[in-house]
């Protein structure tokens, strides 16, 4: 789409491996809410572009943003928004958070208001939860309102929590049944981004996350190992961190290995079924860094430049188990911003293991994961103790096939 104003995009991958774009845009009828589904290899939106009108009533479409898209394990799209209505005129509950649905891409179903929000608030995030119920994330409108409003199951009652500050930003994640909760202080840099933990029907206190900044927000995401963060560390250079959701907290924030002099405008945060983490960002107002954690904790980063300049929203990031996946991006239009889409294959990640002994030691170095299926350089270097040589050096995969020096993939 072209010439638009956006209120929200998001990505999302389906078990089949399809991929799903939604967005919020206004081309000057007011906001509407689109979505493009892309098979593997996909060249345009198959079935072209389905629209449906944002709200009801045409007097709020204007209000409609903050979309999120969830696919469940049966490839049922859902997507997530929030709009206002006459109600918010009149009381602290007239907003509400709406849902289209399409099966597998097929037709996109009319708007449908199905649970109450914050009166002009807003949507900050939606996510599914283990059981296949929608949870969402809100807040109301005021500056002095202390709380975010957490929806569990679309359609139940709201429940309301206490932050320690206004939030710009919330995501939530599950840690097996239990969710967890991230948020950021609205307007600052240089705070720590905080968590909370549910606790039985209710939640603990709001805790910082040592060693963390705000300074562009940060992305909450459940691998098969757990639950991960990725933000600013607390210094000056800026450089992502990821820490990993423990019994006791947080584990110390490391960096993923990211160290360009461009620091990451935003963070979109992904997993996969391969246990793999991923995220996507602007850097340098001119390009996208996708990173590939492939254990999670160490990133393979691929960058590209991005053609004219960036407006509109932050990168949005799907990716499959086989390292194939979608970023979505806006710029600049003649009139408004134009929303594009590109297919990625997530850079490879080199891992090193040595082994020692009495005669020396073996240094091996090779892939951290079969996928994505990319050509990657492998090595094996044997340095031998006083006294010991090296007679000879192979390296096998799975005990038969020698390698050379790239495993092709």
């Amino acid at each position: 789409t072209n010439n638009a104003s956006f209120s929200g995009y998001d990505m999302a991958t389906g078990p089949n491996g399809t991929a799903y774009l939604g967005w919020i845009g206004d081309t000057g009828s007011g906001r509407e809410v689109s979505l493009c589904t892309l098979p593997r290899g996909a060249t345009r939106c198959a079935g072209g572009v389905q629209t449906i009108a944002s709200a009801p009533d045409p007097t709020f479409t204007s209000t409609a943003a903050g979309l999120r898209v969830l696919v469940s394990k049966s490839n049922l799209v859902t997507l997530v928004w929030m709009h206002s209505t006459v109600a918010s005129e009149n009381g602290p509950e007239g907003d509400e958070i709406a849902i289209a649905t399409s099966q597998a891409g097929g037709k996109l179903s009319a708007e449908k208001d199905v649970s109450p929000g914050p009166s002009f608030g807003y949507f900050l995030d939606a996510t599914l939860a283990p059981n296949g119920s929608i949870w969402a994330v809100t807040n109301p409108s005021s500056g002095a309102s202390h709380t975010v409003q957490i929806t569990k199951g679309l359609g139940t009652k709201y429940q309301t929590v206490a932050t320690p500050f206004w939030p710009g930003q919330a995501e939530i994640a599950f840690n097996g049944a239990s969710a967890v909760l991230a948020i950021d202080q609205d307007g600052t840099i240089t705070q720590p981004v905080y968590f909370d933990r549910q606790s039985g029907s209710g939640w603990t206190a709001f805790k910082p996350i040592a060693r963390t900044w705000d300074l562009e927000g940060f992305g909450l995401a459940t691998t098969t190992s757990g639950v991960r963060l990725i933000a600013s560390e607390n210094n000056a250079d800026y450089h992502p961190v990821v820490s990993r959701l423990t019994s006791a907290g947080w584990s110390t924030p490391a960096l993923t290995g990211d160290l360009s002099n461009c620091y990451p405008d935003g963070h979109d945060v992904v997993a996969d079924a391969s246990g793999r983490l991923a995220d996507a960002s602007a850097e340098c107002d001119d390009a996208i860094a996708v990173a590939n954690l492939a254990d999670t904790r160490h990133a393979a980063i691929v960058r590209f430049a991005v053609p004219g300049t960036m407006a509109g929203g932050e990168p949005q990031l799907t990716t499959s188990p086989s390292g194939r996946g979608w970023v979505a991006w806006s710029v600049e239009s003649t009139d408004g911003d134009k929303l594009i889409v590109a297919p990625v294959l997530l850079p490879a990640l080199h891992l090193t293991n040595s082994s020692s002994g009495a005669d020396g030691r073996v240094v091996v170095t090779g892939p951290a994961s079969c996928l994505p299926p990319v050509d990657l350089s492998v090595s094996v270097v044997g340095k031998p103790a006083s006294g010991w040589r090296v007679a000879s050096k192979s390296l096998k995969l799975g005990g038969e096939i020698t390698l050379d020096q790239v495993l092709r993939g």
